[in-house]
């Protein structure tokens, strides 16, 4: 399956949050973006861009860095492999985010919540109520800033969830569609074994190319798994999916540094 060129602009933050400093020289920047297919003036223009909407701080003349601080979501996609360590043992019992008093004529603040809801793994059961398995590390309290940062409505109930009956706990486990995931889970195993093997016959720029491209897909379907414990899940755990990600982006570092090296 052909995998989308990203804008510009997301190329660049995914080139400050890869480096390990969260900040590179426009010069870089570009030469990295040429990799991909982009002239020095779309890079520019993206740098610019980003800076006037705080996504970017500019330092100096021509260095650019990452601003986590008011980029949460970036935050997210840079720091994924910590995600292993968010869930612990499950309790059998649910964290419940009751959101029926929220306002909801905001509609940008209103697909924030929803965002932030689903990117924790929530999933809607009941009007005005969504539920996620409790096995966040930190409990209720964790997750209450985690969903702050992002986007949640204020007005949201936070609790734990406990005594379902076998009928009522067998409807929530539906809400999640887990022989899909399971199934994803699978593919994304191929395509990374299968992007491996076009890496050692592609010639440096374009495996960069595939190995970027891959490895942002593969990594934006983890930022979106619900993290669900593994008694619910029964097959590949996200952990070990997880690890196998990781040394792909390790190794796909490496050839962009060699290919940038030599540019």
């Amino acid at each position: 399956m052909a995998l989308k060129l990203p804008s510009a602009t997301t190329l660049v933050l995914d080139f400050l949050a890869a480096n390990a400093e969260r900040r590179m020289s426009a010069q870089d920047l570009c030469r990295a973006g040429a990799v991909m297919g982009y002239g020095e003036a779309p890079m520019r223009v993206a740098l610019t861009r980003l800076s006037q909407r705080g996504k970017i701080l500019k330092l100096g003349r021509a260095t650019y860095a990452l601003d986590v601080k008011k980029n949460r979501l970036q935050l997210d996609v840079e720091n994924w492999r910590e995600r292993t360590g968010w869930a612990v043992a499950w309790d059998g019992g649910w964290i419940a985010a009751h959101d029926g008093a929220i306002a909801r004529h905001d509609k940008t603040k209103l697909r924030r919540h929803e965002r932030a809801l689903l990117l924790r793994g929530f999933r809607k059961w009941k009007p005005g109520l969504h539920l996620r398995p409790n096995n966040w590390r930190g409990g209720v309290e964790a997750l209450r800033v985690e969903l702050a940062g992002l986007g949640l409505a204020a007005a949201t109930q936070l609790f734990v969830a406990t005594a379902f009956d076998s009928k009522q706990t067998n409807a929530v486990v539906r809400l999640w569609n887990i022989p899909a995931l399971r199934r994803d889970y699978e593919k994304m195993i191929a395509r990374l074994e299968a992007s491996k093997r076009r890496l050692d016959k592609l010639a440096p720029a374009a495996a960069a190319r595939d190995a970027l491209l891959t490895g942002r897909a593969l990594i934006g379907q983890m930022l979106r798994d619900p993290l669900l414990p593994p008694e619910m899940v029964q097959g590949v755990e996200y952990r070990e999916l997880a690890a196998m990600i990781a040394d792909y982006q390790d190794l796909s570092r490496k050839i962009w540094d060699r290919v940038l090296s030599e540019a």
